[in-house]
């Protein structure tokens, strides 16, 4: 019989994005992702010697994902940027179980003493800052209406995408989340948009 196959780092995080996706960082132990691995405790810990830079490698696994994808729609920047966001559901869809980890550790990261709070604080306000500068930027080159409260809108617009990602859990898989987006994304840029018959996607 051959040897069974080595367990690597990755192997680790993918059954930490698993456990604690859906139990939770307080109700996922070492042992348990240990025990998904075929690992020891102290195997685990030789890799992540506690269990906070464990969720933070899985954490970072979600966002390194996501990021490299929602750079390629960024990258025009100003109202393009933001109308081809309307793509960010679909991507979503792909990776449902780091979404769930994502909507999990937020809700838990909201308690003063959880150790995953500073990152989701930063997370939040990163995301808030990219769209704030988006709209900023749009507003500069002649896309994007002068009044348009930027600050006010990306608020709107973070709610929205934290609260649609939510209902396709408990919606039971009847949400259709890529659809969803993309027509909040079509209503914002036509509400933004100085010409919005220039900026129409096209379908």
């Amino acid at each position: 019989m051959g040897r069974p196959p080595k367990t690597t780092i990755g192997d680790i995080v993918d059954a930490a994005i698993e456990l604690f996706g859906s139990r939770g960082f307080k109700g996922t132990t070492i042992a348990a992702i240990a025990e998904r691995v075929g690992l020891t405790d102290a195997g685990v810990l030789h890799h992540f010697p506690t269990k906070a830079s464990l969720i933070e490698a899985a954490l970072e696994r979600g966002l390194t994902l996501q990021t490299t994808r929602m750079q390629e729609l960024l990258a025009p920047g100003g109202l393009e940027a933001i109308q081809r966001m309307r793509d960010w559901g679909a991507i979503v869809e792909e990776s449902l179980e780091l979404t769930s980890l994502q909507i999990v550790m937020s809700a838990e990261g909201i308690a003063p003493e959880s150790p995953i709070r500073d990152y989701v604080i930063e997370r939040y306000a990163n995301t808030h800052g990219l769209i704030v500068g988006l709209i900023r930027q749009g507003i500069e080159r002649g896309e994007i209406r002068s009044d348009a409260d930027a600050d006010w809108e990306a608020s709107a617009l973070v709610a929205y995408l934290d609260g649609i990602r939510l209902q396709r859990f408990l919606s039971r898989d009847r949400l259709a989340l890529a659809e969803s987006v993309r027509r909040y994304f079509d209503l914002l840029v036509e509400r933004l948009a100085v010409d919005y018959e220039r900026a129409r996607p096209t379908r």
